[in-house]
This record gives C-alpha cells, structure tokens and sequence, in this order.
C-alpha cells in the first residue's frame, strides 16, 4: 500500500512538474523574444540563426525554471492531497507526514543530481554557442552584456605559450597586468611581465609600457633579468576581438574544463578565487531542488484552512530570498570575503537547517 501511495503522490508531483516547466520555459522565451526583437531585426539576423540561437538558450531557460516548478509542483501536489484530506486518511493509516514526503525528498534527490550533470552537459555547451552567436551576429549588445571588462583571462598563445592578463577593458582596447610564459618540455624558459598592453588600431598591434624580460637558467629557478623598458610595440596572436571571443566565462565551462583551468591559473601564479567560486556553485546550485522540495513540504500542509494562499506567497517569498541569499554569497567569495567553498554552499546549509526545522516541527 505504501508503495502505491508513493506512486500515487510521484504521479500528481511530477505532472504538475512538468507543467510548470513548460509554462516557465514558455515564459522566458517570450520575455526575452520581446525584449531583444528589435536587436535581432537591426542586425539583420536571419531566421535560421535566430532559432539556432534560442535553442541553444533553452537549456539555460529549463535550469533557471527547474528549481520555481520543483518548489510549485510540491506545494500545489501535497496542497491539493491536503485541501482534499487525503493527507488526514493517509495520517489515519498510520503514515507520518516525513513518511508522505519521503518519496518527494527523493525526487528532489534525484533531480539536482540530473540537474547537475543536465548543467554541466547542455547548459555550459549551449551558453558557449549563444556567446558565439552574439559576438558574430549581436557584437554592440554582446560587448554591453556580457565581455566589457573581462578578469583573469588564461589562453594558450601558441603550442609552447601562455598568456595571463589580470584585466581587460574591450573599451580602451587595454590589458592591466599581462604575462607571457615561454616554456620547452615542461621547464620556464622565458617570461615578459606587461604593466599595460594598449591596442594600436593603425598598426594592428600591442603598445607595451613598462614591461620587464626574465630568461632562466637551466637548473636554478633564479632568473637573470635581461632587459627592461618602458615603451614598445607587441605582435601577439591574438586582438581585442579574439580576446572576447576567446576568454570563456565560468559559466560556459563544464566542470572539468573549471577545474583543470583553476589548476592552470595556480601553477601560473595566478589569482583563482572568481574561478573557485564559480567552480563549487556548480555543485552547490544543483542542490536547489531538494531544498525547494524540503520547503514545499512544510509549507504545503502546514496551514489547514489557508493552506493554497498562505503557501502560493511563502514560495515566492523562499524563491526570492533563496536566489538572493546565492547570489550575495557568490559576491562575498568573489571578493574575498569569504572562503570560496564557504561562500557558495553557505546559503544552502542556511536554506537546509530551516527547510528541516519546519518539517521537523510538523506534527506527524
């Protein structure tokens, strides 16, 4: 019997589910179609690539929508079981209500764990391809929303090159901070530290100010300065556009290209702590649909007579506080505030203790 009524429960959740998504979904491509008409019709972009570029934003859309339509289809499911007093036969069976949930805790289990892997395969995958659909079809808005000022970019010059640039502004065409390391099987060779790289649109080239050359020895990881100077034409393989088009946000990577290139930036002396964090809330934001199950629970059928109102307002109030409370936490760790790991799993501890606590105090 136990096992049908977890059927039973699965059944209205998951419907509710995937209506919720659908309608979510539907919703934020018509807001955004809205919203970007008119850039799509003043580039002149074609159709076919228009709905290229939305099917490659749609998976994006779908894990924005997965954690508000987990939090509704749990809410409206176990709310309707209780408005109808479903909940008080099974309660007579002798069934607990952290029994009645168990089987939506699980599903909310699974789910973020789809979630994560849904993120890491289509998500990072598909924001990569919309970010080269702007650069080559929406460069004006490309350059506003996304890549104006870039930090702590890592490329692979050339096969035996790495460049690192602390800052980079695309509107002064200008690198704060800019490393090139030359290196034979492995070992250092040379490296030029650039205290500004200016673009120099008339000769295609970099303008360096005040750059030093190291060359190292052998055996020794004492370096011999060589030359210093002030002023100086750069060739570099790549421009101004090739560093926006090149330099991958964290979110358009997947979670071992994150890690290997964390890796990367601390062996080259770099600061990683935008990349770690971003890095661990891969993980952390894939947890957003147990908690939203976990607070679903309590708040479903925890109000007998005002339960569909009380709880409709209560969602939108968890939803709010939960997307601000990640995003704060993410600012704080970018900064330096707080410990990477602390700063993107902070919120969920916070969001798991009350979610708990109010399932806990539910009398059973």
């Amino acid at each position: 019997m136990v096992k049908l009524l977890d059927r039973y429960i699965l059944r209205r959740f998951l419907g509710i589910l995937a209506g919720a998504l659908v309608a979510f979904v539907i919703v934020f491509l018509v807001v955004d179609v809205v919203e970007n008409l008119d850039h799509y019709i003043d580039a002149k972009m074609p159709r076919r690539a228009v709905l290229a570029y939305y099917l490659y934003t749609l998976p994006q859309f779908i894990s924005y929508a997965i954690p508000m339509a987990t939090l509704l289809a749990t809410f409206f499911s176990m709310g309707m079981l209780h408005k109808r007093n479903e909940i008080t036969a099974m309660k007579s069976s002798g069934l607990s209500i952290h029994r009645i949930g168990a089987s939506l805790l699980l599903a909310g289990a699974l789910i973020s764990t789809g979630s994560f892997f849904f993120d890491d395969l289509l998500v990072s995958t598909g924001m990569r391809k919309k970010a080269e659909m702007q650069s080559e079809f929406l460069t004006r808005q490309y350059r506003r929303k996304h890549k104006v000022l870039k930090q702590n970019i890592f490329l692979q010059h050339s096969a035996n090159e790495t460049l690192a640039i602390d800052r980079f502004d695309y509107r002064k065409q200008q690198a704060k901070g800019v490393y090139l390391q030359r290196f034979s099987h492995g070992r250092l060779l040379e490296r030029i530290d650039f205290n500004v790289l200016k673009w120099d649109e008339e000769r295609g080239q970099w303008h360096a100010a005040n750059y030093v050359y190291r060359s190292f020895r052998d055996t020794a990881d004492t370096s011999i300065l060589t030359r210093q100077g002030t002023d100086t034409l750069i060739t570099l393989a790549i421009t101004p556009l090739d560093l926006m088009k090149m330099a991958v946000t964290p979110e358009e990577m997947r979670y071992g290209e994150l890690r290997r290139f964390v890796a990367q930036l601390i062996r080259n002396g770099v600061d990683p702590t935008r990349w770690v964090v971003n890095l661990h809330f891969k993980v952390a934001f894939a947890c957003t649909a147990f908690i939203m199950v976990l607070f679903g629970l309590p708040l479903s059928v925890g109000r007998p007579r005002a339960s569909l109102t009380f709880g409709a307002g209560m969602s939108i109030f968890v939803i709010f506080g939960y997307y601000v409370a990640i995003m704060l936490g993410k600012s704080l760790g970018k900064q330096g505030l707080l410990e990477p790991l602390l700063s993107a799993w902070l919120p969920n501890i916070i969001f798991l203790g009350l979610g708990f606590y109010l399932l806990l105090r539910q009398r059973s």
